[in-house]
């Protein structure tokens, strides 16, 4: 009996032990599984900035060997064309001390008062003379007489050959073409001889339009009376403060700054295009969320979008992309050490958080367009909420643009709700009368009657996908051709996930004068990219 009261105790002693052993070596595995990953992710990820650095080393040290080399094989060439270019100055100057040495001599000293051997001297001298002279007389009829290698002619020399035109080897012909041009300079001509008949420019478009109506007004937050309607030039002389001004989120900047210092968690609410996702980053930086050596973070739900927003804030701040501001997404990373403004996709979040669990480098984290509720945003809504309980000097910001606020408010604990209203210009919704049997055609069409008929201003088009994007782009494209110069100049743009970044980055290019951009997107222009000059938006109302 004392034998198994023994056994018994001694199993539960080494049962706390067996545990606490199993939970270091599940903790171990979890570090070394995570090292495993960052390693792996490090190797596959481009790291733009130390690329870019290096590069340039590479290519300086190259430049560098290079000189040296083409240093060591010219100047054996440039020694040997030197002494040849020195020795046909000496030899000239040489002959013409010579020929002078002679006239002195002879003219000096008569042939009875100098010795035989002065005598001997003198006529050598001149013998030597009378040999150079020959010599130079000897290559130039050498160069009558005989086949000489042609001289290198460089374009626009006298000598250079020629081509005459068959019409100048006819008699006269000096006196002819002078003659035509006088006869042309005196007649007027007015167009051209085969111009053909001045037809209706947009018969083919406005024979096949689709009939919309006014359904009803969304009034901009700006006064009517404040300001004329900003034209193009108007847009390209305003600097980038007038521009950062004029979003509806500046007058509100101070009473945001105060809400996010009093509450950890704060849900902001703003109308597309109100800038909350470039300017808030800003403000936060302005009032020294980022003293500490701490970073502020911004989610995006799509790579387009955090490269975008992350050059364009790089932009407002003067600073170069990868230095104070930077982004990070997948297979490729554009941050430094100085980097304070972190822009990234969820799915990069979601691996900082295994190297980092704690978030201890952010000082604040926005999850921007919450309202999509991806896959991704809904497991860092669980993540950062257990993190904001732990760490009371993390703040976490929530920005929707929809009316969904008061669910996220609900399930961070009741947190407050910072609305910002307005949008920055008013908005005319209209409807077609009949519904549209092939809405792609339908958008097709929409575009062609506006680009004929409305005032010049960009065009964006909705549509569900990579498919019916290149369906448009092609239809588009097929009958601007047709038309051929009865339009102005129309540039068809695409954007959507898988298109590569350079060309995605051509939607935000500038417009050419007296032409039309039409950007035809997924839902990713709907509220995470922001374009300049677009005035007419068509949206077929399918999403996948």
């Amino acid at each position: 009996m004392s034998r198994r009261k023994q056994e018994s105790s001694s199993s539960e002693d080494s049962s706390p032990d067996s545990e606490e052993e199993e939970r270091r070596r599940d903790i171990k595995e979890r570090d070394e599984f995570a090292q495993r990953l960052k390693k792996k992710d490090e190797g596959r990820t481009r790291n733009v900035v130390e690329s870019q650095g290096r590069k340039a080393y590479e290519e300086a040290a190259k430049r560098l060997k290079l000189e040296a080399d083409d240093r060591d094989k010219l100047l054996p060439q440039l020694r040997k064309q030197s002494r040849r270019q020195y020795l046909e100055k000496r030899k000239d100057d040489k002959v013409a001390e010579l020929e002078a040495d002679i006239q002195d001599d002879e003219y000096l000293f008569d042939d009875s008062a100098i010795t035989q051997r002065e005598r001997e001297d003198r006529e050598h001298k001149k013998n030597l003379l009378r040999i150079a002279k020959e010599h130079e007389k000897a290559r130039e009829l050498e160069r009558i007489q005989r086949y000489h290698m042609p001289k290198d002619i460089k374009k626009g020399d006298k000598e250079e050959y020629v081509e005459v035109d068959e019409r100048e080897k006819m008699p006269n012909s000096e006196q002819k073409k002078w003659e035509a041009e006088q006869l042309a300079s005196a007649s007027y001509k007015f167009g051209s001889k085969d111009a053909r008949a001045k037809q209706d420019e947009y018969e083919l478009l406005l024979d096949d339009t689709i009939d919309f109506v006014q359904a009803f007004r969304m009034d901009g937050s700006k006064e009517k009376d404040k300001k004329a309607p900003v034209t193009e030039a108007q847009k390209m002389k305003m600097d980038i403060e007038e521009t950062k001004k004029s979003l509806p989120v500046y007058p509100f900047k101070e009473d945001l700054i105060a809400a996010i210092k009093e509450h950890q968690v704060l849900i902001i609410e703003g109308e597309t295009g109100s800038g909350k996702t470039t300017q808030i980053p800003q403000y936060l930086y302005e009032a020294g969320f980022t003293n500490d050596g701490k970073k502020i973070g911004c989610t995006q739900p799509r790579r387009v979008a955090a490269m975008s927003v992350a050059a364009r804030v790089a932009q407002e701040m003067s600073v170069k992309l990868g230095n104070e501001v930077g982004y990070s997404i997948r297979f490729e990373d554009c941050t430094s050490e100085r980097t304070v403004i972190k822009y990234m996709t969820d799915g990069t979040l979601h691996r900082e958080f295994l190297s980092e669990p704690d978030l201890g480098s952010y000082s604040v984290m926005i999850i921007d367009e919450a309202h999509e509720r991806t896959l991704h945003t809904d497991i860092l809504f669980g993540l950062v909420k257990d993190i904001a309980r732990f760490r009371l000097d993390l703040k976490l910001l929530i920005s929707s643009a929809t009316l969904d606020a008061d669910k996220f408010s609900a399930f961070f604990d009741d947190a407050p709700i910072f609305r910002i209203p307005g949008r920055r210009f008013p908005v005319d919704i209209y409807y077609t009368k009949a519904p549209e049997a092939d809405y792609i055609d339908a958008c097709v069409v929409s575009v062609l009657q506006i680009h004929a008929t409305q005032p010049l201003g960009d065009v964006l088009v909705f549509l569900t996908g990579q498919e019916e994007i290149e369906a448009c782009q092609e239809m588009l494209q097929d009958r601007v051709k047709r038309l051929g110069s009865k339009l102005k100049e129309l540039l068809i743009l695409p954007i959507y996930a898988n298109l590569p970044s350079d060309m995605q980055a051509k939607i935000f290019e500038p417009t050419p004068p007296n032409a039309r951009k039409v950007v035809l997107a997924t839902n990713i222009a709907e509220t995470s990219l922001t374009i300049d000059n677009i005035i007419y938006v068509i949206d077929p109302g399918f999403a996948k």
